[in-house]
């Protein structure tokens, strides 16, 4: 289930319909059945590394916990000389997150979703993240 303040235009969610469950890029349709109360059909996309290559994350083959854990990095379009990515794990127990940096540090809190995934880089672009 997901909230519907979390939601906006283009995101991509699990929607659950007639017994199936498909992949969607969110619309006024959407976002109109969550506001009616319908945020048991909504899903999250937990992020995993093929989403993050999709979205044009960089593995780094270098990353000193290869192989139980993976690292990828995103750099971000944004006009400055700091050094601004989003960067992205995946521990040895298999959980994925994903957080924004600049120089380096953490500046966001850890997004486990797609969705959250695609608002963090809205918020920080002013753009949609590609998808493929």
């Amino acid at each position: 289930m997901i909230e519907a303040q979390e939601i906006r235009l283009g995101n991509t969610l699990l929607y659950k319909n007639a017994g199936r469950i498909a992949t969607v890029r969110v619309t006024h349709a959407h976002l109109e059945a969550l506001a009616a109360g319908e945020s048991a059909s909504f899903f999250p996309v937990v992020l995993k590394p093929e989403a993050l290559v999709g979205a044009g994350f960089i593995e780094n083959k270098d990353y000193p916990l290869l192989p139980s854990a993976r690292e990828f990095r995103l750099v971000l379009p944004v006009i400055g000389k700091e050094d601004n990515a989003i960067m992205a794990w995946l521990t040895s127990a298999g959980a994925c997150f994903a957080r924004a940096t600049v120089n380096g540090l953490p500046v966001s809190v850890n997004v486990h979703h797609l969705h959250g995934l695609q608002n963090l880089f809205f918020a920080l672009t002013g753009t949609e993240m590609p998808l493929r």
